[in-house]
């Protein structure tokens, strides 16, 4: 906490209830412009907002910061019953328009968050609450079937392993401060609420394609008009959909992407920056009574990944004024598959081309050497052993830097065994030793290529059961990134029916041949430049180093193993912290096991499980979640004790 913080409950009248939230008040006298956190992740335990850096920060900057809980989280009234809704965005516009009222307020909010939070803050946006001024979304997605099917296939381990079964943990938990009236009250209701309430796990699985259900949850980013600066990342979930979203905001919008995974920019294995800086400038402009401008900034800032042996995670930030695509680029690399490898389509090759018709045997485990950007504190592995269970395709070597820098494409022609396909598409660097790196990739499921899979606020396709033996053409996007292959790197594709525990592919899956011909050949297509030597850019920015005001995250225990017997493949993560609040010390253990067996899809299984404790003076409160999903089947079991005694139990079951 700053030296002469004060610090403020504050309750907010929202839609009949009552919505709690955390002041953080400058020592200097106001009013002052408002910064606004409106999270579901608990100011109070898992956010701790009295010691998280971005609030000292701002509050020392002379910003009044506000964590409030949303309506049926942590410390506020009520019991979420489905997440990612227009409610969402109406509470917190509420609670923006109370705080733009208050005395010490000058009448001007600003809205941030990372991950959910910075969907509340688009959600928020788009109702267009008087007082709100700007908004700052980090690692937020807008379009939230996206984020949890990609391509429209269950993206399992995030899904099923980490995000739907973490929340089930939270309305568990009593509010931290025993002080505040009615706590006990609240919580208990909480627990009786939920044992009605279907977990988010099982409302997802019950809701494979894009319906009614996913649509409404859409944020309807078009109806934004506050000058938005978006973050995202090439490793992070949502990278895709931040450069998405940030095309269809009708305001003032600036990009910053950078190679993260799921952290904020001052926290990234690399490309750190003085996010706090940009971020503090931006609100200078938009929040205070004087509109301090700032130095005009390109309205896309991001960073060029440029390895080397003696550097692998160098690079270089630059800035344009778009993001590249396939369709908005006149300079376009593309490749077709041939049966000698990736050969460019404008070079004027005239060579024979041979038509290619190569099977991928089935192998469901292919995806645990290239799942590190799935993980947040994770790392780049060697994808290797991935790649030699795909159908590989590589260009030549090349002579001059080659730079990748867009979002790209794949056009293939697939013919399934089965009913159902997913295809996944991997782009690799690969090193003169051999060594393979993941630069981008995209997966789409075969039987969804009549139309469009996500559309925003809408429905989409439902899948068509594919005719087994029969041609299937099917189109990939990839991630947007940036990326140099050097002077004797190779640039490889692989593709394969499976990608685990990334996602999961669809009943009926099997095995399938691409096909590749002069009249239909299969096309990587990517918004690319070829350099002269090495790579110069003439396009580069200067970011201020960062502050190092944050502590190193923690990274998960992460190994993936393989049976001597019955071929299963196991991918496990573990992670534990503990960290002391203002009333008690509060422990998280978390531990996901995702295994298959590599000829067997009906062996795909996660299972989950979380402790939480929170030790107070005078008693210890737990709460343990364990999940358990199969093919056919999911269990959640509840279990609250205090002091070593059973308080509150539930187990609930879903099948398909």
């Amino acid at each position: 906490m700053s030296d002469g913080e004060r610090v403020h409950d504050l309750e907010i009248p929202v839609d009949g209830r009552t919505v709690r939230a955390t002041r953080h008040e400058p020592a200097d006298d106001g009013p002052r412009p408002v910064v606004l956190t409106y999270t579901p992740y608990h100011k109070d335990d898992l956010s701790d907002t009295r010691s998280d850096p971005m609030v000292e920060y701002f509050v020392d900057a002379g910003y009044e910061f506000v964590v409030a809980d949303a309506v049926g989280t942590g410390a506020s009234d009520g019991l979420v019953e489905q997440p990612f809704t227009a409610d969402e965005g109406r509470h917190g516009a509420a609670v923006v328009e109370w705080l733009a009222a208050r005395p010490w307020s000058n009448g001007k909010v600003g809205a941030i968050g990372k991950s959910y939070p910075g969907t509340t803050a688009l959600e928020i946006a788009a109702q267009d609450p008087e007082g709100l001024e700007t908004i700052v979304p980090i690692h937020a997605p807008a379009r939230i079937y996206d984020a949890y099917f990609d391509g429209g296939a269950l993206a399992y381990l995030r899904t099923c392993g980490q995000w739907a079964p973490n929340f089930e943990y939270l309305p568990l938990q009593p509010p931290v401060d025993r002080e505040t009236d009615g706590r006990g009250d609240r919580w208990n209701r909480r627990l009786s609420a939920l044992r009605e309430r279907t977990p988010f796990l099982f409302q997802y699985l019950d809701h494979r394609h894009k319906d009614d259900y996913w649509a409404r949850k859409d944020v309807p980013v078009e109806e934004i008009s506050v000058p938005t600066l978006a973050v995202g990342g090439y490793r992070d979930a949502f990278g895709g959909g931040t450069v998405s979203y940030a095309d269809r905001i009708d305001a003032r919008t600036e990009l910053i992407l950078g190679p993260w995974r799921h952290a904020v920019p001052e926290q990234g294995e690399t490309a750190r920056i003085d996010f706090l800086g940009e971020v503090e400038a931006w609100f200078d402009e938009h929040l205070t009574d004087d509109g301090s401008p700032r130095d005009p900034a390109p309205r896309v800032r991001y960073w060029t990944e440029h390895p080397s042996p003696e550097e692998p995670l160098a690079g270089e930030w630059r800035a344009r004024e778009e993001w590249p695509t396939v369709e908005s680029e006149t300079e376009v690399a593309a490749f077709a598959v041939h049966e000698d490898g990736l050969r460019p389509t404008d070079g004027g090759d005239d060579g024979e081309f041979t038509p290619v018709a190569d099977r991928w045997d089935v192998d469901y485990s292919v995806g645990t050497a290239s799942i590190g950007f799935e993980i947040p504190g994770g790392t780049d592995l060697d994808t290797t052993p991935d790649d030699v269970r795909s159908l590989t395709y590589e260009t030549a070597t090349f002579d001059d830097a080659f730079e990748l820098t867009g979002t790209g494409t794949a056009s293939l022609t697939v013919v399934p065994d089965g009913r159902a396909q997913l295809v996944a598409v991997r782009v690799i660097d690969v090193a003169p030793d051999g060594t393979g790196t993941l630069v981008t990739h995209g997966v789409t499921r075969a039987e969804l290529q009549e139309g469009e899979i996500d559309p925003p606020g809408a429905t989409g396709v439902s899948s068509e059961p594919l005719t087994p033996g029969e041609e299937q053409r099917v189109s990939v996007s990839l991630r947007p990134t940036s990326h140099v292959f050097g002077p004797g790197h190779r640039l490889r594709i692989a593709v394969s029916g499976a990608f685990f525990p990334y996602v999961s592919p669809p009943a009926g899956s099997a095995g399938f041949v691409l096909a590749s011909t002069p009249a239909a050949p299969a096309t990587l297509r990517l918004p690319a430049r070829r350099h002269d030597g090495s790579a110069d850019f003439d396009d580069t920015y200067g970011f201020d180093a960062p502050q190092d005001v944050y502590e190193e995250a923690a990274a998960p225990r992460w190994e993936t193993a393989t049976a001597h017997t019955g071929d299963t493949v196991t991918v496990s993560l573990e992670q534990s912290y503990t960290k002391q609040l203002s009333d008690a010390e509060f422990g998280y253990e978390m531990a996901v096991e995702a295994a298959i067996e590599r000829s067997e899809l009906g062996s795909e299984t996660i299972d989950r499980e979380t402790t939480t404790t929170l030790r107070y003076p005078t008693e210890t409160i737990s709460s343990r979640v364990h999940s358990s999903v199969s093919r056919s089947f999911a269990t959640m079991g509840y279990r609250v004790e205090r002091d070593g005694e059973p308080f509150y139990e539930e187990r609930k079951r879903w099948s398909e």
